[in-house]
């Protein structure tokens, strides 16, 4: 079974990718190391979005995140919490970082502003 913790503190691990360099298994991907099996990193505004959606978990705003981004806002969190990194009491909409992987929540979110940054050439 799949360790939550584990699998977020490899993908931490990993360096990024230098500028120009073709993103492969021996650096950070977060669509591969962190979001399994949705293939976000095509669009720029998945990666986007996707940072704001954790923003807006770390910050407990997932509601506004919605109300301003409309349903590819809430689809995030559900794919959140379809990979387990968040949990939630009635709805994934409001959801909160899964406590296991709390403290990494901001470094994961950097890491990705930064892969981000790198992928799309900012």
């Amino acid at each position: 079974m799949d360790n939550l913790r584990q699998r977020i503190e490899a993908a931490l691990a990993k360096p990024l990718p230098e500028e120009n360099q073709s993103i492969h298994a021996g650096v950070f991907n977060p669509w591969r190391d962190v979001i399994k099996y949705i293939h976000g990193g095509y669009a720029k505004a998945s990666d986007d979005l996707m940072i704001a959606a954790l923003e807006a978990v770390r910050d407990g705003k997932t509601f506004e995140l919605i109300d301003s981004e409309g349903f590819a806002a809430e689809f995030m969190l559900y794919v959140l919490s379809g990979h387990g990194l968040t949990e939630y009491g009635t709805s994934p909409r409001g959801g909160w970082p899964d406590p296991d992987v709390k403290d990494l929540w901001q470094p994961l979110i950097d890491k990705w502003k930064a892969f981000s940054k790198i992928h799309w050439n900012e």
